[in-house]
């Protein structure tokens, strides 16, 4: 074990020990405990799969932080100079947290060649993320610039009045007058396999959360005695397999992503990435709508574990166009030329 991980306890939970062997530092299911950082820890989509969700299924708004954090790594490692990825590894090497934000606020954000202007919303980990990158408009295009991310005076999280994910520390953030450094060329950001590609991860997690939320719903139902009712089997057991067959496929899409077929086919690839993301939502959505069922009034109470769970998941789950992206996939899987033994053997 290394010293960017910390010692695990024979008391902790199946779920965090799996996390511990993984690299993930995880304490009494605080929020707030230690990432693993370093690149090192999580240089292969295997590694980095069970990484992500072991972090999920204790923590979503950490496991939010921690998948930025992995998108400005493979975003420098993709686009950024000798130089940069040098410094990137360092800095994240000796625990500083980068992140990526990308959504714009009421006033886009610009890059006029030597400052910002504008503001972003949904960036998250205000205050604790030191280094951010940020997708600015130019006048040659989109670009990506690494800004100091720490100035609390341009950190708006009142801005964020959600129900779900309120640890992960999100709001506004202003960029008028900030400068910073340019990452790759002009219109490099929505590249493949690198842009829809990397949605794998956020299967990744929500697959984790989804877990998360089957674990505490099972560890409620069994303190009440009900567990064993045949109801409950019959209502969550299905569940729990569909998130079991997907553990494999969305390692299958990271694998994929991140590796020479990606490279080969990064439009395939992207494809391929989305189609998890709405696999895990569905599973997600459908473990939400039977937990409630099963556990009943009892999560609504606004410090009760399984409701806090489920609202964060539902938070995370949500995704921009939709049904944009369900088409591409359904367009793929049914019109591809190869049937679906081109989606089973790739």
């Amino acid at each position: 074990m290394t010293a960017d991980q910390l010692t695990c306890t024979t008391r902790e939970a199946p779920a965090q020990a799996e996390a511990c062997e993984s690299g993930v530092s995880l304490q009494d299911n605080t929020r707030g405990s230690s990432l693993p950082l370093a690149p090192h820890l999580w240089a292969d989509p295997v590694s980095l799969h069970r990484i992500l969700r072991g972090i999920a299924q204790q923590d979503l708004s950490e496991a939010r932080l921690f998948e930025g954090h992995v998108n400005a790594h493979r975003l420098v490692q993709t686009l950024g100079s000798e130089a940069q990825r040098r410094q990137v590894d360092a800095a994240m090497t000796s625990g500083r947290l980068f992140g990526v934000w990308g959504a714009d606020g009421a006033v886009k954000v610009r890059w006029d060649g030597r400052v910002l202007s504008g503001t972003k919303r949904f960036a998250s980990g205000l205050g604790r993320v030191s280094k951010a990158i940020v997708p600015a408009l130019g006048a040659d295009g989109q670009h990506l610039i690494i800004v100091d991310a720490s100035d609390p005076g341009r950190h708006s999280t009142g801005d964020w009045d959600m129900t779900g994910m309120q640890a992960s520390v999100s709001g506004g953030f202003l960029c008028d007058g900030l400068s910073g450094e340019p990452l790759g060329a002009a219109g490099s950001y929505q590249r493949e396999p690198g842009f829809l590609g990397g949605t794998w991860r956020i299967a990744s997690v929500t697959l984790g959360g989804t877990a998360g939320l089957l674990d505490r719903a099972a560890l409620t139902l069994a303190e009440r005695g009900h567990l064993e009712a045949e109801a409950q089997a019959l209502r969550l057991g299905p569940l729990a397999l569909r998130a079991v067959a997907a553990d494999s496929a969305i390692l299958r899409a990271g694998l994929v992503a991140e590796g020479a077929a990606g490279r080969q086919s990064p439009e395939a690839a992207a494809t391929r990435s989305v189609a998890m993301r709405l696999l895990s939502e569905e599973l997600a959505q459908d473990t939400i709508a039977a937990v409630e069922r099963s556990v009943g009034l009892s999560m609504f109470r606004t410090d009760d574990p399984v409701g806090a769970q489920a609202r964060d998941l539902a938070c995370y789950i949500r995704q921009a166009a939709r049904d944009a992206l369900m088409l591409r996939v359904a367009r793929d899987l049914l019109a591809g030329g190869q049937g679906l033994g081109g989606w089973f053997d790739a």
